[in-house]
């Protein structure tokens, strides 16, 4: 059995490499901001008290489950809304307050993800394939696509195009998807059916897997100028007999309609191919221009906390996204070409192909190394 990542069936399709015709299975991914996404999660206390009515992680309030744990000293708790920054911090083993209000008393407890029983992420829209590039036609707004206010003049974008799941599928109806597995963020997931919102002609999934499993690389936080989102890593297997049309089609074959903030009518159509070709994944860095500003723009200014100065130097760590927002330093430290759409620039990516792509080749790792088990992901 032949696996290729889909990027190197891309590439394939792009150079006309007849051994296009032996790949069996093509690993695909996409990573980005997916609002939809909660946490199960079973959390213990050293007390005894009759029934939570408050649950809180680190201060962010999640709802208690329905299940009433009486006099167990247990709480079954949903998190979900800004959650992005929390759900790495957990998955990364750090350790978190847990604080439980009953009867006007307040529980407390130290934990991590190993000493929850349960701890599930589900996500009820994910892997999108039909997005669309927003603009302004008014005054600025703040938005939740996009870290400031968006101006007139200015596009951002969601989608990792080609090499998205569900745009290398042909999916007739919801059975064609159900109990099938995949990646999330790292661990092995099942996929539930449809996502809300979903339909034939606009489809995402629903999706389902322990965070135990995770690698904190693959998720984490987005700070917007409407609010805090999360992100989110999916990684799919597709037979290439089932969907060889859908898998041949190339990001300029690809529409990404371009819709005013204000409505979300479309005002224009284009294409991923404006976006994502000949582009950087990831700034490049000039350290030499830097003049260690008292107050470092790019610093305060990056949604995923990924740049850092450490003894007087700026840094950027893995949790880097590409959104490009750092090219805001005056003194241009950071260097990212993003493309535009329709003719506007792109001044925010709230999708990340670095990391889809990272785990589309985890994924053939994994089928490589378990083909001889048999198991279908």
């Amino acid at each position: 059995m032949l696996i290729v990542t889909v990027d190197e069936f891309k590439k394939m399709i792009r150079n006309n490499d007849e051994r296009i015709e032996e790949v069996d299975i093509v690993t695909t991914g996409t990573c980005g901001i997916m609002s939809g996404t909660l946490g199960i999660f079973h959390i213990p206390f050293n007390e005894i008290f009759k029934r939570a009515e408050k649950i809180f992680l680190d201060n962010i309030e999640g709802k208690v489950g329905v299940c009433p744990n009486e006099y167990l000293g247990k709480v079954d708790a949903l998190f979900y809304g800004e959650v992005g920054f929390l759900f790495k911090r957990l998955v990364r083993g750090e350790e978190l307050e847990a604080k439980a209000i009953a009867d006007g008393k307040v529980y407390r407890n130290i934990v991590n993800i190993d000493e929850l029983p349960t701890a599930k992420m589900l996500g009820t829209r994910m892997a999108f394939k039909n997005y669309m590039a927003f603009t302004n036609l008014g005054e600025p707004v703040k938005t939740i696509f996009h870290r400031f206010e968006l101006k007139r003049g200015e596009a951002t974008f969601s989608g990792c195009g080609e090499i998205n799941p569900l745009e290398n599928m042909v999916i007739k109806s919801e059975k064609d998807i159900i109990g099938k597995k995949a990646l999330l963020n790292g661990a092995e997931a099942l996929i539930l059916g449809f996502g809300t919102r979903s339909s034939l002609e606009r489809p995402n999934i629903m999706i389902s897997a322990d965070m135990k499993e995770m690698d904190s690389y693959y998720l984490g936080g987005f700070y917007t100028s409407g609010g805090i989102e999360i992100y989110n890593t999916v990684a799919i297997a597709v037979d290439v007999r089932e969907h060889r049309e859908a898998l041949m089609k190339l990001d300029k074959d690809i529409a990404l309609p371009l819709a005013n903030i204000f409505g979300r009518e479309i005002i224009d159509k284009g294409k991923y191919s404006e976006v994502w070709e000949d582009v950087d994944l990831r700034p490049k860095v000039h350290v030499e221009r830097c003049k260690n500003c008292k107050s470092c723009v790019s610093e305060i200014s990056c949604p995923t906390e990924a740049i850092k100065r450490e003894n007087g130097k700026i840094k950027i760590s893995e949790d880097c996204f590409g959104c490009g927002v750092c090219k805001i330093c005056p003194y241009n430290v950071f260097e990212i070409k993003l493309g535009s759409i329709c003719g506007i620039p792109i001044v925010c990516r709230q999708s990340d192909r670095k990391r889809a792509l990272d785990l589309a080749k985890e994924l053939k790792r994994r089928l490589k190394d378990e083909t001889k088990e048999n198991r279908d992901y």
